[in-house]
Parts: C-alpha cells; structure tokens; sequence
C-alpha cells in the first residue's frame, strides 16, 4: 500500500515534469512570435490552432470525443441526465465544447483580419500535419494498452499545459497584431489553466497504488514529446532529439504565474 507521504511525491514529480513540457510548447512558440513577421507568416499556425480547438472537442468528427460521446447519449435518449454522476459528466463535456468553439472563434477573428478571407471548414477539416498523424496512431496504441490510464494521461496532458497560451500572453509588443493574439492568449491560458488542474486531480483520485504511476507516467512522456515535435511543426521550425531530452530531464525554467 503507497502511503500518503509516498503518493504526494510521486504526484510533485508527474507534476514537475508536466511543468517542463508546458514551458518547452511555450518556449517553442515564444520563440516564433518574438522573431519578425509579416502578418501573413501567421496563418499557418492560426490555421491548425483553428484546426485543434475544433477537432479536439470533436467538433470537427473525431471518435471517442466529447461531441461523439453527447451525441451517442442524446442517440440514446440521454441517459446521462438520469443520475447524479451523469448530469455532472454532461454538463461538463457541454462546458468543454462551449469553451473550445469560443477559442476557435478567437483565432479565426485574427484569422479572417489577416486574409481577408472567410475560414471555412473545406480549409480548415482536412489540416493535417505529419505529427498529427503521429499522435493519433500514439493516441490508439495507448488506448489500446490501458484505455483507463490513457484517459488520465490526455486529460493530464490536454492543452499542454496552456503553454503557447502563456507564451502569447506574455508577449512585451506594440505591434497592433501582436497585441490582439497577446490578449486572445492570455483570455485562453486563463480558461485552459483549471483543465490541467482537473488533470492532475483524476490522477490524484484513480490512481492508488505506487506501481500504476511508471505507466502513466511513460505515456505522458511520449504525449508530450510528441506534442513538441507538433508545436514545432506547427509554428514552422523543428526542435532537435537532444532538446526535447533536455526538457524531459528539467533543464528549463518552469512558466511563472501571471503576476496581475
């Protein structure tokens, strides 16, 4: 039996390494917007942001999604809104997909600014970049493997820790374009900031014993790293091996909290 003592370390160290993957997506999107661009250099990454705050929920079709999951309960004459525990799980899927469709909606402002152009969902649905393809198939073997592990490890891992949120939000600019993804970035990181709070405490309440923590604790590895390699992507560049290595092993400053 892990006792109490044991349990709260296990957890600070899933916790501190989840902290080092956050500021690597932020470090990497730091990095691409503190360069000089025209604003036409950033309708590649509005794009697939677009793209992910849609799909992720599932509103743009995903199994095993949120949406696929209300729409299977809604086909099922709702049984969720019968008990105590469903009405709960309802209501809070309905919160997710509300609160990603206002993300979406965010970016495509800046995005439609930018172009000119409407964003329409011939454009935006078939986005796919080569590590999308990467983590869906990792997102099936670990589901594949433990199904109830990998749902604690995604929702631990989801949004990554809101790290390019931060990294936008804190950008020092008085480019005019700069200043709109700063405020749009800053309102996302504090939406996204509970959800990896609500993470760590499903891990906090399934998991019990000491021998579960190095499994979940390798999948969360391998999303993350994964997730670096699609920021990188995502934001035109590529991050190195050794790098990502780096920031598995903690050698990067952790995001500091908003001081306002």
């Amino acid at each position: 039996m892990t006792t109490a003592a044991e349990f709260s370390d296990l957890m600070a160290e899933l916790n501190s390494l989840g902290e080092s993957f956050w500021a690597g997506e932020a470090e990497i999107a730091r990095e691409f917007l503190m360069a000089a661009h025209a604003p036409k250099d950033h309708v590649h990454w509005l794009m697939h942001q677009c793209y992910r705050e849609l799909r992720g929920p599932g509103l743009l079709d995903r199994p095993s999604s949120r949406t696929r999951w209300i729409v299977d309960n809604i086909a099922a004459g709702l049984p969720a809104a019968e008990t105590v525990e469903g009405r709960t799980q309802l209501q809070y899927q309905l919160h997710q997909i509300a609160e990603e469709f206002d993300h979406y909606k965010l970016y495509a402002d800046i995005l439609e600014e930018i172009t000119g152009k409407p964003v329409l969902m011939e454009d935006v649905r078939d986005l796919s970049l080569p590590s999308d393809k990467v983590i869906e198939a990792l997102r099936v073997k670990l589901y594949a493997k433990d199904a109830r592990l990998a749902g604690l490890a995604y929702d631990f891992t989801e949004g990554g820790g809101a790290g390019i949120f931060y990294a936008q939000g804190a950008l020092d600019t008085d480019d005019p374009l700069l200043l709109r993804i700063k405020k749009v970035g800053r309102y996302i990181y504090d939406d996204e900031v509970p959800h990896g709070q609500h993470g760590v405490t499903g891990i906090e309440l399934a998991l019990s014993t000491a021998e579960e923590f190095p499994k979940i604790r390798e999948m969360i590895v391998e999303i993350c790293r994964e997730r670096l390699r699609m920021r990188a992507e995502m934001h035109n560049t590529t991050i190195s091996e050794e790098r990502i290595g780096e920031i598995e092993a903690g050698k990067i400053e952790p995001l500091k909290p908003f001081e306002d």
